[in-house]
C-alpha cells in the first residue's frame, strides 16, 4: 500500500495488526514510517507518529525517521525546522544522524551559515560526523563559491579516518560544473579516479549539461571508455539542453548519434526534440519524426499537435499569398514560375527594337 500510494490503506492494516494478535514492536512501528516516509508519505507518517505517542512513545530514532522523510526525500526545510523544535520539545536530544539529516537540508539550501552552524554544535557535543555529514559540507561550500575551503574538508575526511565515496567527489564537481568552472572539475574528476573512486553516470552527466557541442561529444566517448554509457537519460539531458539553446542543427546530429550508441528513442525524447525542432522553424524535419512517432504507437504531447496545426497553417497561407502573387491581372494566367517565358519574352523583345534601329539607319542612309 505505501509503494501504491495509498497511505490510508497502509495505516488501516498496521492497526489491524492487533486484530489477527500479531505483535507490533516498536521496531515493527519504525520499519512501518521508514516505508510511509520512503514514499514521500511523510505528513501521514507524522500524524501516525503523534496519534499512537502512547502505544509507542517517540524516541530519537522516530524523529530520525521523520527528518530523514523532510530533509533527504521532500528536501522541505520549513517543515524539518518545525520537527527539529518538535524533538526538543519533547526533551529528547539529538545524536549524529539528527544533525547529519539537518545538516545535509541546510545544504541542499545552499544555506552555508547554519550548515557550519550545527556542524560546530556537532562537535561540541562530541557526536563523530560521518561522512553524510561532510560531503554535505563539501556541496555548500562548493556551492557558495568556497572550494579551497571544501578541498580542506576533503582532507579532513582522510584525518577522520574515513574514505570519500563518488557522493563526495560529485558534490564537488555538481557545483563547479553548474558554475562552468570545467577546467578545475575535470581536475577533481582526474583526482577521483587516481585515488581508485570509479565515477557514475551522473558525474558525467553534470559535465554533459556544462560542456558545448564538441565538449558534450567528448564526455559521450570518455563515458563509453569507462563504461558508464551514454545511456538513454544522456540523450534526454543533451536534447533538453539543445532544444533551450534553439541549436536544430545539433539536435537532429545528436539524434543520428543515439542511433548509432544503439539507445532506442523513447516517446519524451520524441517530444523534446519535436519541440526543439518546431520553436527554430524546421517544421519539415518535425513533420517527419512526428510520423515516426505515431508509427511506433507512442503517445504525442498536445501541445505538439498544437504547434504543428499552427506551422501548417502559417505554411498553408504563405503558399496561398505566393499563388496570389503568381497570378496575373490580365485573364488570369499563372505567370511561369521558372520565369522562363517571361526571360523569353524580353529577349524577343529586345531583338525587335534591334531589328527596328537598323530600319530606320538603311532608311537614313
Amino acid at each position: 500500500y505505501c509503494a501504491a500510494n495509498d497511505p490510508y490503506r497502509a495505516i488501516k492494516t498496521f492497526h489491524a495488526m492487533d486484530v489477527f494478535k500479531t505483535s507490533t514492536s516498536q521496531s515493527a512501528f519504525h520499519t512501518f514510517l521508514r516505508a510511509l516516509c520512503n514514499h514521500r508519505n511523510v505528513e501521514e507518517a507524522e500524524e501516525l507518529v503523534f496519534s499512537n505517542k502512547k502505544f509507542f512513545p517517540p524516541e530519537t530514532e522516530t524523529f530520525n525517521i521523520l527528518l530523514d522523510g523532510w530533509c533527504n526525500i521532500m528536501v522541505d526545510l520549513v517543515e524539518a525546522k518545525r520537527v527539529w523544535r518538535q524533538m526538543l520539545d519533547c526533551c529528547i536530544l539529538p545524536d549524529a544522524t539528527t544533525y547529519s539529516h539537518m545538516i545535509c537540508c541546510f545544504s541542499k539550501h545552499g544555506n552555508l551559515f547554519d550548515s557550519l552552524r550545527l556542524y560546530d554544535e556537532m562537535r561540541k557535543r562530541g557526536l563523530v560526523p560521518g561522512i553524510a555529514v561532510y560531503n554535505s559540507l563539501i556541496y555548500v561550500l562548493s556551492k557558495e563559491n568556497c572550494v579551497e575551503e571544501a578541498l580542506n574538508i576533503l582532507d579532513k575526511i582522510g584525518e577522520a579516518n574515513l574514505q570519500p565515496d563518488v557522493t563526495t567527489y560529485n558534490s564537488l564537481i555538481y557545483p563547479l560544473c553548474e558554475s562552468h568552472k570545467i577546467k578545475k572539475a575535470y581536475s577533481i574528476l582526474d583526482d577521483m579516479i587516481h585515488k581508485g573512486v570509479k565515477p557514475t553516470t551522473e558525474t558525467y552527466h553534470a559535465f554533459i549539461r556544462a560542456e558545448h557541442m564538441r565538449g558534450k561529444l567528448d564526455v559521450m566517448k570518455r563515458m563509453r571508455r569507462d563504461s558508464c554509457g551514454p545511456t538513454a537519460e544522456t540523450f534526454l539531458q543533451i536534447f533538453e539542453n539543445l532544444s533551450k539553446a534553439g541549436q536544430p542543427w545539433f539536435l537532429l546530429d545528436m539524434w543520428a548519434k543515439m542511433k548509432k550508441y544503439d539507445i532506442i528513442a523513447e516517446p519524451v525524447h520524441y517530444n523534446i526534440v519535436l519541440h526543439g525542432l518546431l520553436s527554430c522553424g524546421r517544421y519539415l524535419k518535425a513533420r517527419e519524426l512526428y510520423k515516426e512517432m505515431k508509427s511506433k504507437g507512442f503517445l504525442v504531447d498536445p501541445k505538439l499537435d498544437i504547434m504543428l496545426k499552427k506551422q501548417e497553417a502559417v505554411i498553408s497561407n504563405k503558399n496561398q499569398e505566393k499563388h496570389k502573387a503568381q497570378v496575373s491581372g490580365l485573364g488570369g494566367h499563372v505567370k511561369d514560375p521558372s520565369g522562363y517565358k517571361r526571360r523569353r519574352y524580353n529577349k524577343k523583345q529586345a531583338l525587335r527594337r534591334l531589328n527596328l534601329k537598323k530600319v530606320k539607319h538603311q532608311q537614313k542612309a
